[in-house]
């Protein structure tokens, strides 16, 4: 059977992304070459005596898996809202989660210097914690205010989204006037977004957060093929519309919150990879949503790359995606091809 080009694309996509990957293992600050871990695997050393195994194992692969993680989820969650809005230019963080998730963070910070809560929760991290509690509540919040009485209106959905999104930013500026000067550069760094993750802990929550939202919004991509025609259609060919939207607001929702309550609010990468995707895939979701994954996994594991190599300390891989994404989103403005979500 001749390979068609989606192979092609799916195929392409998962080696790029590997070859990605493979690099980011191998650069840092600390001089490591593939010989060397080998050499040190080679030879049976334990971890303790064998650095440059040890900074592979416990520090790199990490760092690598967060990023390749948190970059295909939001990509994912980028194309499902991009689709569910009917907005070529949503975002995961369109409907507040990001701001809110950093209010819950910012408050983790206060809350432990006054003592009234303790640096775990059951094990988990406060700041963690509180993110994803924050995010989960703006969730809720923001379907209450946008359901109607049969679907979900789109443009109120928006429009809630970005209401919470101002009053968790409203809430970000009273914390900073409440913390210490000392803990400002903590919470700075935080609110920059980053994947430089110390041990396997934060790859747990990534991924049984993670992996249902995944397999959630996946199934949805053969609806939304039908949905981006219109809602009407979609219903007059047998799609239930208020059970699409609700799955599609709530899993990309809290994929989102997962993500930003482990790496922090990292932006753009849901802009800019389904559009370059689409770019090769078209506009059929069944294809574009699997290959969104590897496509967001690569790229953030590319600014990280950037990010560490750029300058001889390390740049929040936060700002490298908004040096990238700002001017690829003044792009998308200029050019105003957005027929694909015309009605």
């Amino acid at each position: 059977m001749k390979p068609t080009r989606a192979t092609y694309v799916v195929a392409g996509s998962l080696l790029v992304c590997l070859g990605i990957a493979l690099v980011s293992l191998f650069v840092g600050s600390s001089g490591l070459t593939p010989q060397d871990a080998w050499r040190e695997w080679h030879a049976g050393l334990a971890l303790r005596d064998a650095p440059a195994l040890s900074i592979l194992v416990e520090q790199r692969l990490p760092r690598t898996l967060a990023a390749l993680l948190a970059g295909a989820g939001l990509a994912l969650a980028g194309c499902s809202f991009q689709a569910l809005l009917r907005n070529p230019l949503a975002t995961p963080y369109t409907l507040g989660v990001a701001s809110s998730s950093a209010l819950g963070a910012w408050s983790a910070f206060l809350m432990m210097d006054a003592h009234w809560v303790a640096g775990h929760v059951l094990g988990v991290p406060s700041v963690q914690l509180f993110a994803f509690l924050f995010a989960g509540v703006d969730v809720f919040l923001v379907y209450l205010v946008a359901v109607g009485k049969t679907r979900t209106a789109p443009s109120v959905l928006l429009l809630a989204g970005v209401t919470m999104g101002m009053l968790a930013n409203s809430g970000i500026l009273l914390t900073r006037y409440l913390a210490r000067p000392d803990r400002l550069v903590m919470m700075d760094r935080w609110i920059m977004g980053g994947v430089d993750v110390i041990g396997y802990s934060p790859m747990s929550t990534l991924l049984i957060g993670g992996i249902p939202c995944v397999l959630l919004l996946l199934a949805q991509s053969a609806k939304f093929d039908q949905f981006s025609f219109g809602a009407d259609l979609a219903e007059g060919r047998g799609i239930n519309v208020r059970a699409l939207q609700l799955i599609t607001f709530l899993s990309a929702s809290l994929l989102t919150a997962v993500i930003v309550s482990e790496v922090g609010p990292i932006g753009f990468v849901g802009l800019i990879v389904p559009h370059s995707v689409r770019a090769f895939t078209g506009a059929r979701h069944r294809l574009l949503m699997p290959v969104c994954l590897p496509a967001g996994a690569a790229f953030l594991c590319f600014c990280d790359i950037v990010a560490r190599a750029v300058m001889p300390g390390e740049i929040p891989v936060g700002i490298i995606t908004t040096l990238i994404g700002g001017p690829f989103f003044i792009h998308l403005l200029i050019r105003r091809k957005f027929t694909d979500w015309e009605s």
